[in-house]
Order: C-alpha cells, then structure tokens, then sequence
C-alpha cells in the first residue's frame, strides 16, 4: 500500500499478520513514517491490550494525554541514527497525531548498544568505517558499546509552529584519548507549517541539512556515502511538499559545520544546500522514488585531508547527489551516489561514493523481520594508489519482536584502508577486515 500525507508517502512495513492493522490511507497517525525507509509497526487495540504494548497502537499509544506525552511513531524516525536523515522535519509539520494537541510536549529516547568482534589483515588498520580505527590495535578486536543514546523532545507551540532538540552521548566520539565519551546537543531547531493548510513549510536551526538520501537497508551499519557526505550544519530553508513531492532550499551558516559542510568564512551565509524527491505508486503494494539534491559548499575543498580544523579550506567544492529506492512488495531496492564537483585537493581526484543495496521484509513468529544485502564504496584516489577506495559490503539481519525493540546481526566486510585524516601517508588498499557487529535499539 502506498497512501500519501502532504507529501509523505506511507511505506512502512505492511505483510500481514496476526494483529497487524494497516495504516489509514490519508490521514491519522499511522500514516506517518519515513519515506522509502521506516520499518514502524502499528499495531490493532487487540494485540497491544494482550501483549501489554502501548508505543505502535492506536489506542493508549501516547504515555499519558494532555500536555506531555509519548509518541514513538514519531520520535522513532526522528531520532533514527540510520534513516531519513534529510526530511525529518515533515514529521513535525505533518497532521494528525494524537499526541499534538496545542501546545503540547512529546518527549522521546533511543538506545543504540553494539559488541563487534573483528579481525583485520594488516595490524592495526581497523577499516569499519562505524569505528574510529585508533580505538584498537593488533590484528583483532572485541569491543561492546554504547553506540549512541539519545533524548528527544518535542514542543507543538500551536497547529503550525514547532521545536525540536536531540542530546546525543556516544561512546564512539571518545577518540584514542577514552575520555568516557562525549555528551552534544546534536539538533536543535524549529519547524513552522501544517501541511493541512498549505504545502509550503520551513525550518531554522541546528539540523541534518536537507542533502540527498544517506540512509541504509542495513540494520545498524551506515554505508560509505553517509560516511563521506552526510551534513549537519546551522541555517535556515523552506520547502514545499504535496502529493509525494517535497523540495527544499536551506541557506547554511558559513564555515566548518559538522561532517561534510564547510565554507571558506564565518558570519556570513555562504553556503546552501538544496534537495527534492517525488515518489508514486506503481501498484497497491509497490511505489518508485526518486531524488537529487546539491550542496555548494563541503570538506574536501584543501591541499591538506583535514576535517576539523575550519582554518584549513580553499575554493568551494560543491557536491551532487542522484538516489533511486523503490518497494516491490516484500522486495526493497535503492541506489545512491554522490560526487564533488571537482577534484579534492589532497588527493587530485573527485570524491564519489555510492551504495546499492536490497531487502526482503517478511514475519518470523508473528513479528516483522529483514534481511538485507548492502554494497557500497567511496573513492577518491588515483588507480592503484593506496588511497583510491574505501568499499563496504553488509549482509544483515533485523528482527523487531517488539515495536519498541529492534535485533540485529551484521556480517561486514570492509576493504582498503584510506581514513580521511591522513590519507596520502597511512593508507593502505591491501588491508581487510571482518566484522560481526550485534546491535540492539531501544525506542520510546
């Protein structure tokens, strides 16, 4: 099935089972989810009163009524680590909640928790890219983590004004240095429009900047192009959304931003980013979507590989982005690829990543599971350098026996050796590693 809210199509996971209802084609809460990506469960009264659930149901699905609630369906994709990175402000401008009433409060959390086990062929270079690779040494590694938790709260001002604000403490931002991870405020920001008045919205503050696709089918592993080219930055953008349409323009602060955003001056605006996607459906159970975006202003702009250090830039290098994903029933496919411009710098070649992967949603005791299949490679050296590729290939599987739990079982396969601090001097394309990653995320 395939119904659409100002914009947003419905594509969660919809096999039927014992207690699965389908979300409503149009309206309520359940058509929220993220486009091409969310693996949301709503389930019907019945099931969640013998189960004892409340996130995912239709009645009692918010942790008290009034003024403060809960509302997984909607804190769930928010705060995803893995998916809809670039549109997640069309959840708070979308309608129909049952948790909005005005004003109202939505507060929400995330675990993410891993043990990875992984061995590579050349001591000492840890090629996961989900790792920093000073964190191990030898030619083997075991590691158990708090990958990421989050908090999240949400504030409905009125029926069209919005703010939303995400902690985030990661065990994986320590560094070599351990210093018992880090601690951010990792968005901040404000939303303004109801999608039921009128198509057009916006948005200033602290976000994932609206470039490209940067999700994954895997269950817990980012793909090399969220690695090199997922932004995060401070701006301000409008956008239109309507009928599996949605566009935007965000102008961007100058200077380093976070990840790959970066312009040659701060306190001024000298950077943006824009972004569109139109999806529709092909038959009641299959849609196709399609998308693009450019951001003018990124990291890979220097003569030296530097990430953080916002006095190290040179003439703007903007990047291009194509994604593909479409839903065949149980059967997902998506393609993605972004390049620069032009050549980076450091290495006198362009910077391209892509990833292609598949998926095929089905139920295992009476819950939904996935199993997925991930290739994806970024390159950025000349042929035969040592620095000309970083590749990633993940066989994964996600089981949710709960709407507020999810499993997962990664085997990953990374090849090359080319971090991006450094690259011209400690790369090295003969070097592999295997991992076997576990993940576990909590929801509310």
């Amino acid at each position: 099935m395939s119904s659409s809210v100002g914009g947003i199509h419905e594509t969660g996971y919809t096999a039927p089972y014992s207690g699965f209802t389908a979300p409503a084609n149009g309206s309520g809460p359940n058509s929220i989810f993220s486009p091409g990506h969310s693996f949301t469960q709503v389930y019907d009264s019945g099931y969640c009163e013998t189960n004892g659930m409340t996130a995912g149901c239709p009645s009692g699905r918010c942790g008290s009524q009034g003024y403060l609630s809960f509302d997984t369906s909607i804190t769930e994709p928010l705060l995803d680590f893995q998916n809809r990175q670039s549109d997640k402000e069309l959840l708070l401008v979308i309608p129909g909640s049952p948790c909005t009433t005005s004003p109202s409060v939505v507060v929400g959390g995330q675990m993410r928790v891993s043990g990875m086990a992984a061995a590579v062929t050349r001591p000492g270079k840890f090629s996961y890219l989900g790792r920093f690779p000073p964190d191990f040494t030898g030619n083997a590694a075991t590691d158990f983590r708090m990958t990421q938790a989050n908090a999240a709260g949400i504030v409905h001002f009125n029926t069209w004004a919005h703010g939303y604000a995400e902690t985030l403490f990661s065990d994986v931002f320590t560094f070599p240095d351990f210093k018992q991870g880090s601690f951010q405020m990792r968005q901040a920001y404000v939303a303004f429009g109801d999608l039921t008045q009128s198509p057009w919205y916006a948005f200033i503050g602290k976000k994932n900047v609206s470039f490209g696709d940067m999700g994954t089918l895997s269950p817990y592993s980012q793909s090399v192009v969220w690695h090199y080219f997922a932004p995060l930055a401070e701006g301000a953008g409008i956008g239109y959304a309507t009928d599996g349409f949605n566009a935007s323009v965000t102008a961007l602060n100058g200077s380093r931003g976070i990840r790959v955003v970066d312009s040659e001056q701060r306190g001024h605006i000298n950077n943006f980013a824009a972004n569109a996607r139109y999806q529709w459906p092909v038959a009641p159970d299959s849609w196709i979507a399609i998308g693009g975006g450019y951001l003018h202003g990124t990291i890979y702009d220097a003569a030296i590989a530097e990430h953080l250090n916002p006095a190290v830039s040179g003439d703007m290098n903007g990047a291009v982005d194509f994604n593909l994903a479409s839903k065949f029933g149980p059967w997902r496919i998506e393609y993605e690829m972004v390049t620069t411009m032009r050549s980076w710098p450091a290495t006198d070649r362009r910077v391209v990543a892509y990833r292609a992967e598949t998926a095929y949603d089905t139920i295992w005791n009476n819950h939904p599971l996935r199993i997925s299949g991930s290739w994806s490679e970024g390159k950025q050296g000349p042929a035969g350098s040592q620095f000309e590729f970083n590749q990633q290939a993940v066989l994964g599987l996600r089981y949710d026996p709960h709407p507020n739990v999810m499993l997962s079982l990664e085997y990953i396969r990374s090849m090359g050796f080319a971090p991006l601090l450094d690259i011209t001097t400690v790369s090295d394309r003969s070097a592999a590693q295997d991992t076997v990653l576990l993940g576990i995320v909590l929801n509310i």
